[in-house]
């Protein structure tokens, strides 16, 4: 769902890898990636994501994007964001 099963595929060790406590030995736009998936797989009733797109390249920010979309659905989302294609499709904006 957050569109991770592709990245982790080309670690080194696949799901295997060991992404040590620093997690220096990914980007951090990979960060973000996995911890949309982490969000996804704790299934919360409430989410608050923090400038979730802040560090990603393009490509990453697309693949951020549809799984962000995935994981608010059905359920309370607050998206703090500078960038407007990260909000574009919320319900409301406040300023």
């Amino acid at each position: 769902m957050a569109n991770v099963h592709h990245f982790i595929r080309t670690l080194p060790d696949g799901y295997n890898s060991h992404i040590n406590e620093e997690a220096n030995n990914i980007s951090q736009g990979e960060k973000q990636l996995l911890t949309i998936a982490r969000a996804i797989l704790k299934d919360p009733q409430i989410l608050i994501l923090d400038e979730a797109t802040s560090s990603v390249d393009t490509r990453l920010e697309k693949m951020l994007q549809e799984a962000m979309q995935r994981v608010m659905k059905g359920r309370t989302s607050f998206v703090i964001a500078h960038r407007l294609s990260t909000i574009k499709s919320a319900d409301l904006i406040l300023e």
